[in-house]
């Protein structure tokens, strides 16, 4: 209970209760928990969802991604039947009736579905390209099937599946469509070099424009007046399909993925790999967006485009109602504007209760004086060195806006669901509630753990063993020609070390592998990095015998600054040196260890560039790290509030470990403190 009345009056003065109200009317926004403005059903798959197709009155809706299924829903979103490749599928296209599912799937098969019933899918024919077949276009009475291949081929099939012509056009070609029937169907083909080509039923060469960028995909009207093309460079065009005529370009924030196009031709649809779907009408005119947590891998509309559908790299299909949404969002603008303006007027009608409090009653001034005495001592101290603090600002806004500020609001956007430029939603603990649901960021801990471990130990071993036969050389020049070899590689970049010993890897041409072989020991060679029992272990090896040239210097140092009197006195005294070094060297080095500790720790709980570069986190989960999997859901998931997130849970690490290292390792001279 947050205040009660009692005898008609309140427990709490008037300015708390003002700050109660003004709590209720900021907390719930954003807070706001209802659902996507016109988001009819959705539904989840195991891996991306890359392909998806809705028939012309949206009655019916393919999705295929790469758990290598294809999924027929109805209106609703309720599963009909479900259709099985060997491998993900790359591309999907249905017929307007919904009669006929054409497949592209990554197991170098392009199928013809009879969707025709609601009972179950029945596989008309299948044909095998040369390479994955990543995507494909079907004709609406089923007589034509035009599909790209990774062979570099575009490949154009009869309604019984047999091969009509195959056109090798030796450039990466993913964009295809279909407009017409019959004898009068036309193929549409988009290429790498962004060449966009029409072909006839028998394969003439009928048109050919020349785009800037390479086009990523292609929609066309069925009567062929208007053909739409989403290139890399983030553009959708639209273009006359009789000459080729541009006739609008509306440039996005990113790479157009997929494009879909309604049967008049008025309405366009555009996904974005930063998760941006555009709805545009006639004029190239954005009308409506859809901000997608992910990168949208495909887009569809139905006939009159009252329905649109969308599949992202996550394994989101989601099916939305136009209409619905325009209207769910202007009235979320509406009482966004309301709470603002409510919570603009109580922030003032606090602001000025305060100073009336301040100006006309003896307890506001006695507040006001007794609290603000120290800021107002502290600001005429600033300004007395204003000259000094005016030289300091440069480097002080340097580090705010470089340092502080990034990991600032890492912090904050760990909650929020944040497309960088583009929206920053607030979520709570969800970012988290994903992190403990997630296997690979749970499995990447116990490595991390080893890592920790093995880092610590042979950092704080091989290079202490190093600096102490280096100390105790006799000879200086012996002493120094040996100090310089070890430290010499310091100048190699870790990159180059990584990669040299990827060489030694190699499971085929590798220094290890032959090395085995010329004495015998063919048996054990193996492929070191995809061998999920040793991966790990042969990532740690990397850059044996480990004499860390950082930490060697660290401790050189620390055994150099040992007083002379101390050592001559353990001579004097018959100490030996193993006994030196556990009752003196070690001792007085702990500053040094302390140092190399934290450094270490924090080093291997970060640890990315070492697997990155090696396995990649492979196989399967064998060597991933938390590190890791925060590069990937930012880089490639583009889900930046998870990844914040998961750069949270590493600070709190962190930190824990650093305060525990400050107050449990100590130095000789604080024992002396």
């Amino acid at each position: 209970m947050l205040w009660r009345l009692r005898g008609g009056t309140t427990d709490l003065a008037p300015a708390q209760v003002l700050l109660v109200l003004l709590c209720c009317f900021l907390l719930p926004t954003p807070l706001l928990a209802q659902q996507e403005a016109g988001l009819l059903w959705q539904v989840q798959s195991d891996g991306r969802l890359s392909a998806i197709a809705v028939a012309g009155d949206g009655s019916r809706t393919a999705l295929g991604g790469r758990d290598n299924l294809v999924r027929f829903v109805d209106q609703s979103g309720a599963e009909l039947w479900r259709f099985a490749a060997e491998n993900s599928i790359l591309g999907l296209d249905i017929t307007d009736d919904g009669a006929w599912v054409a497949v592209a799937s990554e197991d170098r098969f392009v199928y013809l579905l009879d969707a025709a019933t609601d009972a179950a899918a029945r596989l008309q024919w299948q044909f095998k390209t040369g390479k994955p077949a990543n995507h494909v276009a079907l004709a609406d009475d089923g007589s034509l099937v035009a599909a790209t291949s990774d062979d570099l081929s575009l490949y154009a099939l009869a309604g019984d599946g047999t091969l009509l012509w195959q056109e090798p056009l030796g450039i990466d070609v993913r964009a295809v469509a279909i407009y017409g029937t019959g004898d009068k169907a036309r193929v549409v083909v988009g290429s790498d070099d962004g060449l966009l080509s029409i072909y006839s039923h028998d394969g003439r060469r009928l048109l050919q424009t020349q785009l800037d960028y390479a086009i990523e995909a292609v929609a066309v009207r069925p009567n062929g007046a208007r053909i739409l093309v989403g290139t890399r460079d983030g553009t959708v065009s639209l273009l006359n399909g009789s000459n080729g005529e541009l006739l609008w370009r509306f440039k996005g924030t990113d790479t157009i993925q997929s494009v879909a196009l309604t049967r008049d031709g008025k309405l366009a649809l555009a996904g974005a790999e930063d998760g941006t779907v555009y709805l545009l009408d006639e004029a190239g005119t954005v009308q409506q967006r859809f901000d997608q947590r992910e990168s949208v891998l495909a887009v569809a509309l139905n006939g009159d485009g009252r329905q649109l559908a969308l599949g992202t790299i996550g394994g989101q299909g989601r099916f939305y109602d136009r209409d619905v949404a325009l209207v769910d969002a202007q009235g979320r603008v509406q009482q966004r504007r309301l709470t603002v303006g409510l919570s603009t007027g109580l922030v003032l009608l606090l602001a000025a209760v305060g100073t009336w409090a301040v100006r006309t009653t003896t307890v506001g001034q006695q507040v006001w004086t007794t609290r603000t005495a120290r800021p107002r001592t502290l600001l005429q101290e600033i300004w007395r060195a204003r000259f000094s603090y005016l030289l300091i600002l440069p480097t002080l806004l340097l580090l705010l806006t470089f340092n502080y500020y990034p990991a600032f609001s890492g912090l904050y956007h760990a909650f929020t669901d944040w497309s960088p430029g583009i929206k920053s939603e607030w979520v709570g603990f969800a970012n988290f509630h994903l992190l403990l649901e997630n296997r690979f960021f749970l499995s990447g801990f116990r490595n991390a753990g080893i890592l920790i471990v093995v880092s610590i130990v042979r950092t704080l071993t091989v290079p202490l063993l190093v600096a102490e036969l280096i100390f105790n050389l006799r000879n200086r020049f012996a002493q120094y020609w040996t100090r310089t070899l070890f430290i010499v590689p310091i100048v190699l970049p870790l990159v180059v070390e990584i990669l040299l010993w990827n060489n030694i890897y190699d499971p085929t041409i590798g220094l290890l592998n032959k090395t085995l072989e010329a004495v015998g020991l063919g048996a054990w060679a193996r492929v070191w990095y995809g061998d999920a029992n040793v991966a790990l272990a042969s990532i740690i090896f990397i850059g044996f015998p480990w004499v860390n040239a950082f930490a060697l210097l660290i401790f050189y140092g620390g055994l150099i600054n040992i007083s002379d009197e101390v050592i001559d006195a353990s001579k004097v005294d018959g100490a030996s040196t193993w006994r030196r070094f556990w009752r003196i060297d070690l001792p007085l080095v702990m500053g040094q260890i302390k140092l190399l500790l934290i450094l270490n720790f924090i080093n291997a709980v970060q640890t990315f560039e070492l697997v990155f570069l090696t396995t990649g986190g492979g196989p399967g989960a064998a060597t991933y790290t938390p590190a890791l999997e925060l590069y990937y859901s930012a880089m490639r998931m583009n889900r930046f509030g998870v990844a914040s997130a998961i750069g949270m849970v590493l600070f709190v690490i962190i930190m824990i470990g650093t305060i525990i290292n400050m107050r449990f390792v100590q130095s000789a001279t604080e024992y002396e403190a």
